[in-house]
């Protein structure tokens, strides 16, 4: 009698919900702020200021180097008036090495402030993905809360016009006061959510995302389990680091000897009757025997050994991360579908189940409802762990740009 009574007056109710739901995405099918368009917005100026003045420097200066160390000027004169009797203009040839050593040393610079640039994009990314779940979840737990009240009322109500003990009334009563709570709860954290997304990323248009289809846990298992994700961000990072560290040594030991000769033109007006007896040349070069600068450059040698001994243990240090994260999914894959099918027994064992109490009813509910949304939160935690996966890979910022919470991994233009 109960289940059938539920089900007349649901069936009426959801048929005004339909009508309802149309108007309203009728109403909001303009200016809305898509899960797209939240994950293509523009950084904002803080978050990767840095690395991008740094990337514009490069890009709109010269880094070459000269091919003269130094241009310098000598005046001689016998006494201490203003006629000097010998002039000479003398060129500091600069080390062609250091000239290579430089060029590839900007090179490979410019390389690690884009693989930098990428993977902190990549990190941004995540976190907007992570916010993007968490909204959802909201959404879901939201929705799951909304359909207990709806129930639960119309048990109330039963229970108040039939021939039905206080104590059931109170029971389920008391359930329900607990379902609005929470849902205040659970509205008041959407809000606040919601108005920081806008205030911190500068919305104009309508936040609604509760008609986007996040990805199936299959397809995050497909995914997560391609051979396309490979190559670990974070250590991709370090390597380009060191390879940086590297360059600027090499460069560093070119410069120890940069100074490797001069050319010189003079004019001595004491030297000779003609002209051609005036002028006259030197040439000076330089023999690289003693080196100022060999302690510094063991010392930096030193550090690069250290360095490569820690570019190891980041490699190691990712792959347990990584193999840690799989392992996490996998528990998570299997405890969503052992919820899920406890799920679908207990909606089996509705169907066929006799109710001698309403108190059976709103056990029937709570249990329900508490196996859904436990269901939601391991979905998160699954999501959440997914997301935190690619970001470890750098994959979330690689082009062409795909939104990894989208059914079927849609494009972002």
């Amino acid at each position: 009698m109960v289940k059938r009574y539920l089900y007349m007056l649901l069936k009426m109710k959801n048929s005004r919900l339909l009508v309802l739901i149309i108007i309203i995405v009728a109403n909001q099918s303009f200016g809305q702020y898509s899960v797209s368009d939240f994950l293509s917005s523009p950084f904002q100026k803080n978050e990767v200021s840095g690395l991008l003045a740094q990337l514009e420097y490069m890009n709109s200066e010269s880094f070459r180097s000269p091919i003269f160390r130094e241009l310098e000027v000598r005046l001689r004169s016998n006494d201490f008036n203003a006629s000097p009797e010998d002039f000479r203009l003398r060129l500091g040839i600069l080390n062609p090495f250091e000239q290579h050593r430089n060029n590839k040393y900007n090179i490979v610079h410019k390389e690690y402030l884009e693989t930098k640039y990428s993977f902190e994009a990549n990190l941004i990314i995540a976190n907007r993905y992570k916010q993007i779940i968490r909204y959802n979840y909201l959404i879901d737990y939201i929705n799951q809360l909304n359909s207990d009240i709806e129930q639960l009322i119309i048990i109330n109500n039963i229970l108040l016009t039939g021939n039905y003990t206080l104590k059931d009334w109170i029971d389920a009563d008391e359930t329900l006061l607990d379902k609005k709570l929470k849902l205040k709860e659970a509205l008041s954290t959407k809000s606040i959510l919601k108005s920081s997304l806008i205030t911190i990323h500068n919305i104009k248009d309508s936040i609604n995302w509760e008609t986007f289809e996040m990805i199936s846990p299959g397809e995050v298992e497909r995914v997560v389990f391609s051979d396309t994700i490979k190559i670990d961000g974070k250590y991709f990072v370090a390597s380009r680091l060191h390879g940086l560290n590297e360059e600027a040594y090499k460069l560093e030991k070119a410069e120890s000897f940069s100074n490797i000769g001069f050319i010189q033109a003079e004019y001595d007006t004491e030297r000779g009757n003609e002209l051609d007896e005036h002028l006259g040349f030197q040439l000076g070069i330089t023999i690289p025997v003693f080196n100022s600068d060999k302690p510094k450059l063991q010392r930096q040698k030193l550090e690069l050994i250290e360095s490569e001994s820690n570019l190891e243990d980041i490699r190691e240090q990712t792959k347990l991360e990584r193999i840690s994260l799989n392992e996490k999914l996998i528990r998570l894959f299997q405890s969503y579908e052992l919820i899920n099918e406890k799920l679908i027994s207990i909606v089996k064992l509705g169907n066929t189940v006799t109710y001698d109490r309403p108190r059976d009813y709103v056990e029937l509910i709570n249990y329900t409802s508490k196996l859904k949304m436990l269901k939601n939160e391991i979905y998160q935690d699954c999501l959440i762990t997914y997301i935190s996966l690619l970001s470890l890979t750098g994959e979330l910022s690689k082009k062409p740009y795909v939104n990894y919470l989208s059914s079927g991994l849609e494009l972002i233009e």
